[in-house]
């Protein structure tokens, strides 16, 4: 296991200030809806319907509604990175109000997200539709990135007369040694975890720890820069390279924590597999019974071609002395046969049987759905994508959340697969 880093007052005060939010956040993604359409209906009483009958093609609004959502995606996650440094330089309690603004931003941009998929979804003959839910997408960003404005311009302001410099660099630097410790140590855990797993399973931990080396190291050259300019009068001249160093910092931090959860991950899968394969095992047995009283040649027939799927999917992951492994290939392959067998024999299982088969198989999904989730997160950040990639993936994000609070198993376990669905996609198109 990675060891947590080390208590420290900047790290605490950020995440109680982000546990202070959260319940802000799910607040908005409820309201911003109600918000929007109200906005819009505003509008359209200032200026009758000529919203949706004026000039601009569809195909333009959609284009800049498309750019609004990734510029705000990227302004969202850019924020993140300045909530920390805030924290740092002025304190929780004077960045509230910055934590509060961005949660709304971050709810304003899951609607926007929600909005793009449902349009996505509607037919394209219904143009109506599909302009009205874009003239909202295109209000919800505008509002969230005007909100981010000015809270940049106030940052701005307050860091030319601030002079607590030293302070902050302290802070920094303390910082920065507990996350080397934590680096070290997890890149001895995957060093360790290469002589198990294929280098495509350990890929991604691989890339946050060189990701979190380069900023690391970003981070270091900022604060050394800025040690000479630093005294009890005059700190102006550093301010800016404490920010860069702060934002370095941060990046490392959180690519030093998706290494831990990648590393997390590959245990998880590797007991989700185990448990998957028994569990396939045992519908085979079933499979063989229903397929001799199946009601009709069809059924059947889609029975034997699922009983072929799970038997070769169960061949394919057969674990094998010294041979290097995917524990996440291995889950999508067992949990693309367990779907076509529960499809196969649903009309054979009684509801208790379809509850029971439902818990067993939402538990692999769920980890296959969040190692997929946290993939296209990193293609994002690592590259950008497109706003079509980034809706894919708030909605598979959107449907992971649905699947942990549904209390039947059967809804739970078709939600969690359509969150592997949409994150493919996402996947897909990310790196399109």
């Amino acid at each position: 296991m990675v060891p947590h880093a080390l208590p420290l007052l900047v790290a605490t005060d950020t995440a109680e200030l982000l546990r202070g939010t959260t319940i802000a956040v799910a607040t908005v993604v409820v309201l911003v809806l109600a918000i929007g359409v109200i906005a819009f209906v505003v509008l359209f009483r200032r200026g009758g319907d000529r919203g949706i009958r004026g000039t601009s093609s569809q195909s333009a609004l959609e284009s800049r509604a498309a750019s609004l959502l990734v510029t705000l995606d990227d302004r969202v996650r850019e924020a993140d990175y300045e909530l920390g440094f805030a924290v740092a330089q002025f304190g929780a309690a004077a960045s509230r109000d910055f934590a509060s603004a961005l949660a709304e931003a971050r709810g304003q941009l899951t609607e926007a997200f929600r909005l793009g998929q449902q349009r996505d979804d509607v037919s394209a003959t219904a143009d109506h539709v599909r302009r009205r839910i874009t003239l909202q997408m295109t209000a919800l960003c505008e509002q969230a990135l005007a909100k981010l404005d000015r809270f940049d311009t106030a940052f701005t302001e307050r860091r030319r007369s601030e002079v607590g410099a030293a302070e902050t660099a302290q802070q920094l630097r303390a910082r920065l040694t507990a996350v080397r410790l934590r680096q070290t140590t997890a890149q001895d855990t995957v060093a360790e975890l290469a002589t198990t797993y294929v280098e495509s399973a350990v890929k991604a931990a691989r890339h946050h720890l060189d990701t979190a080396s380069t900023t690391l190291d970003e981070s270091e050259t900022a604060l050394d820069a800025a040690a000479p300019g630093i005294s009890p009068t005059g700190v102006n001249a550093v301010t800016d390279t404490l920010r860069a160093a702060a934002t370095a910092l941060h990046r490392a931090d959180r690519a030093v924590s998706a290494a831990e959860s990648a590393v997390n991950e590959l245990a998880q899968a590797d007991a989700a597999v185990t448990r998957m394969r028994a569990d396939s095992a045992s519908d085979l047995l079933e499979a063989r019974v229903a397929r001799e009283t199946a009601p009709d040649p069809t059924s059947g027939a889609r029975i034997v071609t699922a009983i072929a799927a799970n038997k070769r999917a169960l061949e394919q992951t057969a674990p094998a002395s010294g041979v290097l492994h995917d524990p996440f290939e291995q889950l999508a392959l067992l949990g693309d046969a367990a779907a076509e067998l529960d499809t196969a024999l649903a009309t054979a299982r009684n509801q208790q049987q379809r509850f029971e088969h439902a818990r067993a198989a939402y538990q692999g999904t769920l980890v296959a759905a969040r190692s997929q989730i946290s993939v296209v997160h990193e293609l994002v950040g690592r590259s950008g994508a497109s706003a079509r990639a980034r809706t894919r993936l708030a909605e598979a994000e959107r449907q992971l959340m649905i699947a942990e609070a549904e209390t039947d198993p059967v809804e739970a376990l078709d939600a969690i697969r359509r969150s592997v669905t949409h994150a493919r996609d996402a996947d897909a198109l990310a790196r399109y």
